[in-house]
């Protein structure tokens, strides 16, 4: 599995004209996306793989908030 944070902002729409609120439902959007891959994986070697790669994301999107909200809102 190979997602990046480029298809992700691609295949991502929002309702919200809200800078702030758009950047909130991207963050719940990421977090949903990585909680499938999750799920549907059996072993929990990968299991852990996938939780730490989400964490990482999250942390990664919150720390460079500004960046991700203006490629969102174009």
């Amino acid at each position: 599995m190979k997602i990046t944070i480029d298809q992700l902002i691609n295949s991502f729409e929002s309702n919200s004209k809200n800078k702030k609120q758009i950047f909130n439902d991207f963050l719940y959007y990421c977090f949903t996306t990585l909680e499938k891959f999750i799920k549907s994986e059996k072993r929990k070697r990968k299991k852990n793989k996938y939780i730490i790669m989400r964490q990482n994301l999250i942390n990664y999107l919150i720390a460079n908030e500004r960046k991700v909200t203006t490629k969102l809102c174009r």
